[in-house]
């Protein structure tokens, strides 16, 4: 059954009732669209699409049907001046004085709002395919899982990273990105409607991919320690999304395209990641679909 609001999805393919979240991962946007690119080239038709920060905005695109064109244009065409839209540096420097009471985060988020207004659809409804963004609601202290209403302010409270933007007000509540709750809101779509598989393009959090206490001898201890603690919980809640849906008879598959990362000083490296997500899905991809059974 469809989301409350939402289109029902369409009818088994070839490939069964595939679902497809992605998840979140810094500007992981570029590596995210080269993997959607690689899905329709197999003419995989997923029934249903949830995202995570970087993740939930090409979870919308693909849930309203934004052709690859159309996401190239719109990806390629990004400036930093676009989104770094920081207060101005007196008001900065006399939140400083007062040691930052009641500031919320260095970039205002107009800039990135601005951006989102490119989607071609304004609100979940409108959405060919259900469709879950998950944001961290820091009011009221819980995950949220955005399934209705309001897209763009979806999407950019789920891009909300901590510090770095300004929280997003939605209905008097502050949210912070999605991915610090989970890397990706598998078990919430799984919940949008009965699915065979999942798929998940995962990109993995720097500091969780070796063990060891490297970080005492780096500088900013502390904050290192904090961070890996963070990324810790949240793999760990994600590992278990993934138990809890595959106990309900859902196939899940994590695929790391492992694309170059990008930042917000080095988009130029945006095409690369792309080509390179794309290029690595579509041999992930046949291999699971083409080599193996048909039927899932």
């Amino acid at each position: 059954m469809a989301a409350l609001g939402q289109s029902p999805p369409p009818s088994r393919n070839a490939y069964g009732r595939v679902g497809v979240a992605f998840s979140s991962g810094f500007f992981g946007f570029f590596a995210h669209a080269g993997f959607l690119a690689a899905l329709r080239e197999m003419n995989i038709v997923p029934v249903a699409f949830a995202g995570a920060s970087s993740g939930a905005i090409v979870a919308a695109m693909a849930a309203a049907e934004m052709d690859d064109d159309d996401i190239r244009d719109l990806l390629y065409k990004v400036n930093k001046d676009d989104f770094w839209d920081p207060d101005p540096l007196p008001m900065f420097l006399k939140n400083a004085l007062r040691l930052f009471r009641g500031y919320t985060g260095y970039l205002r988020g107009d800039g990135f709002r601005r951006l989102l207004k490119g989607l071609p659809k304004n609100r979940f409804e409108e959405c060919s395919y259900p469709l879950a963004i998950s944001a961290v609601d820091v009011t009221h202290r819980k995950e949220k899982i955005f399934t209705k209403g309001d897209l763009v302010k979806a999407i950019q409270a789920s891009g909300s990273v901590p510090m770095l933007f300004k929280p997003t007000k939605i209905d008097g509540a502050l949210y912070l990105d999605g991915g610090i709750s989970g890397k990706a809101p598998v078990e919430a779509l799984a919940d949008l409607c009965d699915l065979d598989r999942i798929l998940i393009h995962f990109i993995a959090s720097e500091n969780v991919k070796k063990t060891g206490n490297d970080f005492m001898k780096k500088k900013f201890t502390p904050w290192r320690m904090q961070h890996i603690a963070i990324n810790t919980a949240r793999m760990e809640d994600y590992e278990r999304q993934k138990r809890i849906v595959a106990m309900r008879g859902v196939a899940v598959v994590e695929i790391n395209t492992g694309a170059p990362s990008v930042g917000p000083n080095s988009l130029e490296k945006g095409l690369i990641a792309y080509e390179a997500a794309k290029t690595s899905a579509l041999k992930v991809l046949k291999k699971i679909f083409l080599d193996g059974p048909r039927a899932i």
